[in-house]
């Protein structure tokens, strides 16, 4: 085989490869825009959600209304950005492998 026919091959080959990745649709690890937002938006409200909840459950059963509540909502407001921060995280990093 002479070397014009292997850059040949190497190219038929990686051709080949790109054409089955788009063929896809690139749509393995990936998500829509809308999916994503999605995402972000339902962890925020889950920690807002779940904090006020505790709070609240807490205060009635501890008599200490308003305060637990109080508390607890900041809490899950800040696990809620806590979990949209990773979540964003590791959507960029699945982004960025292909």
């Amino acid at each position: 085989m002479t070397e014009p026919d292997k850059s040949r091959e190497d190219f038929d080959r990686r051709l080949t490869q790109a054409r089955n990745r788009r063929a896809d649709g690139g749509q393995t690890n990936r998500q829509t825009a809308f999916g994503q937002a999605f995402r972000l938006s339902s962890e925020m409200v889950a920690g807002v959600l779940v904090g006020g909840f505790i709070g609240w459950t807490l205060d009635k059963w501890l008599g200490t209304t308003p305060w637990l509540l109080l508390v607890f909502f900041f809490l899950g407001v800040a696990a809620g950005i806590l979990n949209a921060v990773r979540a964003a995280r590791e959507m960029n990093a699945g982004a960025d492998e292909t």
